[in-house]
């Protein structure tokens, strides 16, 4: 599943990657980070990166779950550093 955005609430990243496998089998991660997802304002910022995988591929990110549908996507390194809207215009929703 090559670019495919995966989110929840978890202690650890490699929790995320772990659930994945099991369901699709060996997977290959390309970072992570935290999220702020705002229903209300129907954005979703991503943030720096995971001790366990780095900052995230975002070139890579080219499937997002349909839920997320007409939701903006922003990454920033941290607080208080300008973020930048992600280009979702070829991104698969499933």
């Amino acid at each position: 599943m090559v670019g495919t955005f995966v989110y929840g609430m978890v202690g650890q990243h490699e929790e995320l990657v772990r659930q994945y496998e099991q369901q699709f089998g060996y997977v290959r991660t390309r970072g992570g980070g935290w999220y702020e997802k705002d229903d209300e304002a129907r954005t979703m910022i991503l943030y720096g990166c995971s001790c366990d995988f780095g900052e995230p591929r975002l070139a890579f990110l080219n499937r997002i779950p349909a839920e997320l549908k007409g939701f903006k996507f922003y990454f920033r390194l941290g607080p208080g550093i300008p973020m930048n809207e992600l280009d979702l215009q070829d991104v698969e929703w499933f």
